[in-house]
């Protein structure tokens, strides 16, 4: 391991002195405020097995991840004692996950920043520390390299084959343009990262992110550009999560109390009921000028006008187009009228609103809007309205595939309430859980959550894992069109393929999706981790392509 200049006993006496002081009075714990507190097991919450209450979620011992707040002590199913990354510094090192032994930053001899720990060596990593003198090409103290001055070091110097060594922005050496020789071979070799698929059993979570996908680059070192800090966005409904983008999980404004309406998401997965309405239950609730036949008490009289009959429209606002003023009609503007024939005051489509249109005048002396086009007032509100496409996560029930796209995707919806199909697809594409080609990257599904829009593309193999429990019948569902590729399904246990255990729908008529059934006999009754593959057979092993969606029931 590196040596830091960090005297062990230093550390001890901080914490030490850190741990002693005394509270001058007592603080409510703050579950997301990110720091873990009195009558808390973690923060930030949704992280790892962090619930949204900021308590360990114990539920999730036993799937194979080691995740904060789990360790040896608590879960050591996931975390081995004596391993690194299972989240307890142990002998020999420095660090481990969030466990940094009481040291940050300033105890390094950096002025502030954040101590992280690296996932492949337990070792303390301070790319995240700052240093005030980095940039000025001199070697100051704490910094291994400043801008083009490397200390004389190289990626050979480093133990490496070769490659381009560079000095970070924190002036620490990035070694990721550095490589081994037999960075390439199939196998992770000593000092490599990772090669191709196989991560070493590290994912997004080891380097603080909340998910995504790690990967691995051509130099064997780990590539985190499809890390994301929240898991908000991805569409599936994580821990904490009210909604995600278009996944609602089932809720509708009915559901949240509302007589109707559209129910959308917020960007922060939260529910946004702006679209939500009590219009149609006949009564005339706040905000609404009218509801049905409940005009509350008004009248066309009431409303300016000399005669004629008040109606309601279906948005419970009061349609005036059947009142009248005897003036009406000669052409000019008379008090309470909007326009008179063709004198339309010198309004249009435009400056009510609207993009763009012809404006008209009703024979009731208001305004006639239907030849406007959109209301550039209303996108964002949630619904559609003249000349949308969409608004927010309101589609209008439309997709890729309506659109156009035979691969499917995830059709959006711009600021301009228009469609926005840049993830939309016309061919085969990497779906959202790539790389999971191998057991060691299965990506971990929750048992009754349907995920779509999973894609299986030429001599592709996606591998899937989840936890069974004693005494309950599992069903493995993959649903797709078999008119466009043959998909398969195989389970393994424990590392090895159960005979017999697969489904496999061949034949001269294509047919459509593959269940197999998991009852409580199965595999003795065995629980645990159970991995399965989806895979495409045709004429040749795995080069049929298609789109699918895969889900984990009880029954």
């Amino acid at each position: 391991m590196r040596n830091h200049k960090l005297s062990l006993l230093f550390v001890i006496s901080v914490f030490w002195l850190a741990s002693c002081a005394g509270k001058s009075e007592q603080i409510a714990a703050v579950c997301g405020n990110g720091a873990v507190e009195e009558g808390e097991d973690c923060d930030p919450p949704g992280v790892g097995a962090c619930t949204a209450s900021c308590t360990r979620d114990t539920s999730k011992c036993g799937d194979d991840l080691c995740q904060f707040p789990e360790n040896p002590s608590n879960c050591v199913q996931d975390c081995p004692a004596g391993v690194c990354g299972n989240e307890l510094r142990d002998d020999g090192e420095e660090c481990d996950g969030r466990d940094l032994g009481g040291a940050g930053c300033e105890m390094l001899g950096y002025p502030g920043g954040t101590l992280g720990c690296s996932v492949a060596t337990c070792e303390y990593d301070v790319s995240g520390c700052t240093n005030p003198n980095c940039g000025n090409t001199l070697l100051d103290a704490g910094e291994e390299c400043d801008s083009a001055n490397l200390n004389g070091q190289s990626c050979e110097e480093l133990g490496f084959d070769g490659g381009q060594l560079v000095c970070s922005n924190a002036c620490r050496f990035d070694d990721s343009g550095c490589y081994y020789l037999s960075c390439g071979n199939g196998t992770r070799d000593a000092g490599e990262e990772c090669e191709n698929f196989d991560l070493g059993g590290a994912t997004c979570s080891d380097f603080g992110f909340a998910g995504g996908i790690l990967r691995c680059n051509e130099n064997c070192r780990y590539d985190k550009t499809d890390c994301v800090a929240s898991l908000c966005g991805n569409l599936i409904l994580n821990e904490g999560e009210q909604c995600d983008g278009g996944n609602l999980g089932g809720a509708t404004c009915a559901s949240r109390g509302y007589h109707g309406g559209a129910l959308a998401c917020h960007g922060n997965c939260t529910f946004n009921e702006s679209g939500c309405t009590n219009c149609g239950n006949g009564t005339v609730d706040a905000g609404e000028e009218c509801d049905g036949a409940a005009l509350g008490g008004k009248t066309c009289m009431t409303e300016g006008y000399d005669g004629g009959q008040l109606q309601c429209n279906s948005t419970c606002t009061l349609n005036e187009s059947l009142c009248y003023n005897t003036s009406c009609g000669n052409g000019v503007l008379d008090t309470g009228e909007e326009c008179d024939g063709a004198n339309l005051n010198g309004a249009s489509c435009v400056t009510l609103g609207y993009s763009g249109g012809t404006l008209a005048c009703n024979a009731n002396c208001t305004f006639n809007e239907t030849s406007c086009t959109t209301n550039v007032n209303n996108c964002g509100n949630g619904l559609i309205d003249g000349g949308e496409e969409c608004d927010g996560a309101n589609l209008n029930s439309k997709s890729c595939s309506t659109q156009g796209f035979t691969w499917g995707g995830t059709l959006a919806c711009n600021a301009t309430c228009l469609f926005n199909t840049s993830q939309c697809y016309s061919s085969c594409w990497a779906d959202r859980f790539e790389t999971n080609n191998s057991s060691t990257s299965a990506t971990t599904l929750t048992v009754g959550t349907r995920y779509d829009d999973l894609t299986i593309c030429a001599s592709d193999v996606d591998w899937f894992k989840f936890n069974r429990a004693a005494s309950t019948n599992y069903r493995i569902s993959a649903f797709f069109t078999g008119s466009r590729g043959d998909l398969d399904i195989e389970v393994y246990y424990n590392g090895t393929y159960i005979a017999g255990a697969y489904v496999n729908n061949d034949g001269t008529t294509p047919v459509d999706n593959e269940i197999f059934n998991m009852p409580t006999s199965f595999n003795g009754g065995a629980t645990g981790i159970y991995h399965f593959r989806v895979y495409g057979e045709g004429t040749a092993p795995n080069n049929d392509t298609n789109q699918f969606s895969i889900q984990v029931t009880t029954y």
